[in-house]
């Protein structure tokens, strides 16, 4: 199975997200459009183990697996808290105070969907899933790679015996 992946050199494009290189993923984005690059790279990252075109050792998967499960880990540890933003905080009654409150929930989780932090967390979430299922993949193309080239390799030393 040979990789088309190329983890010596740098990123093609340091702002968008290279399938290629899994750190370039991995670098977590603070806006609404590297929310929406890392998801659309983590799609590709996966379809590229899928089809065959990445694979990784048992030591890189550990190492990107660890990262993915801190911001996994520390979403879901966050997940209660950000549903206290869906609620106008009880700030005074003014109507200053309750513009601010409004304007706080909007950021939070109102319109436009693609600028407001809960969908967009939401949305890095589900981009780590998919990079998880991806490095998945790929260690398991590398084992099997690694299985076929011993097969080989002991079927020559038992030919030559």
């Amino acid at each position: 199975m040979a990789s088309e992946s190329n983890f010596d050199g740098p990123p093609v494009d340091t702002g968008a997200v290279n399938p290629a290189d899994p750190g370039s993923l991995l670098a977590i984005p603070t806006d609404a459009a590297g929310a929406q690059r890392l998801n659309e790279g983590a799609k590709q990252f996966k379809a590229l183990a899928q089809s065959g075109g990445f694979s990784i050792n048992e030591a890189g998967f550990r190492a990107y697996e660890k990262i993915c499960h801190e911001f996994l880990d520390g979403y879901s540890g966050m997940n209660l808290e950000l549903a206290f933003l869906r609620k106008p905080a009880k700030m005074g009654s003014s109507d200053y105070s309750v513009q601010v409150a409004n304007f706080n929930t909007q950021i939070a989780d109102g319109e436009p969907v693609d600028q407001a932090l809960i969908p967009n967390m939401n949305l890095l979430k589900e981009g780590f899933e998919k990079i998880l299922e991806a490095l998945k993949i790929a260690r398991k193309n590398y084992r099997e790679t690694e299985d076929a080239h011993q097969q080989v390799f002991a079927k020559g030393l038992g030919e030559g015996s």
